[in-house]
């Protein structure tokens, strides 16, 4: 009865230290897209900076819309495209998910919203805990990406599109040499860290 008894502890011991190590462990679930909505429940409000409202008044939130106009319909049509709404090259640049092309999204993520924050900052799935948003080592190793040049330039060309040419790198609608200093200030929202 005596060893019955050890047997029983021991084996209570070994199944609460696998409990623990795996409620431990860090998660290998994968980075998602999570959409505008998800990063919306926090940056809008006006403690934090309202990152939302400066998004929601950029050509960026307005991105896959524009694919949609009568205007880019006639260009693909005279140019023997396909629409720009179904088009990859366009879509790449006027939509979040196909810029992340390497990520999953999440129910809540939706294509018309453009270029959203996930573009610039990464699949937000495992960073978007408030708590991650205050250092940005923190932000950075749960997949955060903070905003430069770099990341602006694989959309926009330094070089516009004066002619309106067809060419793979350069969207014919982007006329004006696009220049990263005035740019940013036009997109810029800066987070309220001490409100967190």
């Amino acid at each position: 009865m005596k060893y019955i008894s050890y047997f029983i502890f021991a084996a209570f011991i070994v199944v609460t230290l696998l409990f623990l190590r795996n409620a431990l462990k860090p998660s290998d679930e994968p980075l998602l897209i999570t959409g505008v909505e998800k990063c919306g429940e926090c940056h809008k409000l006006k403690m934090l900076g309202n990152q939302l409202e400066v998004w929601q008044n950029s050509a960026h939130a307005k991105a896959y819309k524009s694919l949609l106009s009568e205007k880019a319909s006639e260009f693909t049509a005279k140019n023997n495209l396909e629409l720009p709404a179904d088009n990859k090259v366009c879509l790449k640049c006027h939509t979040t998910e196909h810029f992340l092309k390497d990520f999953d999204k999440q129910p809540g993520y939706k294509t018309d919203e453009g270029v959203g924050c996930e573009a610039c900052h990464g699949a937000g799935s495992k960073y978007s805990p408030a708590e991650l948003h205050k250092e940005e080592e923190q932000f950075k190793k749960f997949g955060g990406i903070v905003g430069s040049e770099e990341t602006c330039l694989k959309c926009h060309s330094p070089k516009g599109n004066k002619e309106q040419k067809v060419m793979e790198n350069v969207c014919p609608f982007q006329l004006e040499d696009f220049v990263y200093k005035p740019a940013l200030e036009k997109i810029k929202h800066l987070v309220n860290k001490d409100n967190f």
